[in-house]
């Protein structure tokens, strides 16, 4: 008969020592429900996770690339996964600006155009429904579709990067880590950018020094991860601002085009 403290409650398989050899499950102690256990596992686990955040980050921000070729090679374990900081930088994005034209084309602009004007008019009146209140609808369908169908945007950045680098013959969900990182940038250093106060209004400043930041990081990240020669690493990051600009600019349209549709 198979005593029931030598098979793993996770995955059933036989114990050896104290942790899984099959899946890492630690054996139930006694002692691990004491407090003094309790509030080490917690100090441990808070640690671990800060430390974790702020190297992350801190190689996102910068050290272009390198994030991405450490993941690569294995070494992971201290830092976040590249879908748990795409995540963090996609909240910050919309919590400090949500109201943000980068991702999405408030009603104030979109509905500027005259045909659009004249679409909004007919919709008015099929509907019964106010044009400002059809405008009010669109702005907050907009919003909630920019956000939760963001992540779209990332394969096919990586579809761009692995274009650009075909040479390379990277494996595809390496250009999709290299994405991921690269968006995730791009996402905090809009929120770090428009939160400065004297940039807001100035939508020239804004829209140069994204370009010009983007350039000069993908120049950085395709050297160290691509490792492209300067001049190589250059044509490169040029293509590559143009073709995110693209994207960023068809997503912008296919979510307008896509919350107009769904106002009831």
């Amino acid at each position: 008969m198979v005593n029931d403290t030598n098979i793993c409650k996770n995955c059933n398989q036989y114990l050896r020592g104290k942790y899984c050899h099959y899946c890492g499950e630690k054996i139930v102690e006694s002692k691990d429900f004491s407090i003094k256990t309790i509030l080490n596992e917690a100090v441990h686990g808070f640690m671990n996770v800060d430390s974790k955040f702020l190297k992350s980050f801190k190689y996102l921000l910068f050290r272009p690339g390198k994030l991405t070729e450490l993941y690569v090679e294995g070494i992971r374990k201290p830092f976040m996964k590249p879908i748990q900081i795409f995540l963090i930088a996609n909240l910050l994005f919309f919590f400090f600006l949500p109201k943000s034209d980068i991702l999405r084309i408030p009603s104030v602009y979109y509905f500027s155009v005259e045909y659009r004007a004249n679409v909004l008019k007919e919709k008015s009146v099929a509907t019964g429904i106010s044009e400002q209140e059809l405008m009010q609808l669109y702005d907050s369908k907009s919003a909630t579709y920019s956000k939760s169908l963001v992540f779209f945007i990332i394969p096919f950045l990586a579809l761009l990067f692995a274009f650009i680098c075909i040479m390379k013959k990277y494996q595809f969900g390496k250009h999709v880590i290299f994405a991921t990182h690269y968006f995730s940038f791009f996402l905090l250093f809009c929120v770090l950018l428009l939160l400065i106060p004297f940039v807001d209004g100035n939508s020239i400043f804004i829209q140069a020094s994204i370009v010009e930041a983007n350039f000069l990081y993908l120049f950085f990240a395709i050297k160290t991860f691509y490792q492209d020669r300067w001049i190589i690493a250059g044509i490169k990051a040029l293509i590559g601002v143009a073709g995110c600009i693209s994207i960023a600019l068809i997503y912008r349209d296919l979510i307008s085009r896509l919350s107009f549709l769904l106002i009831n």
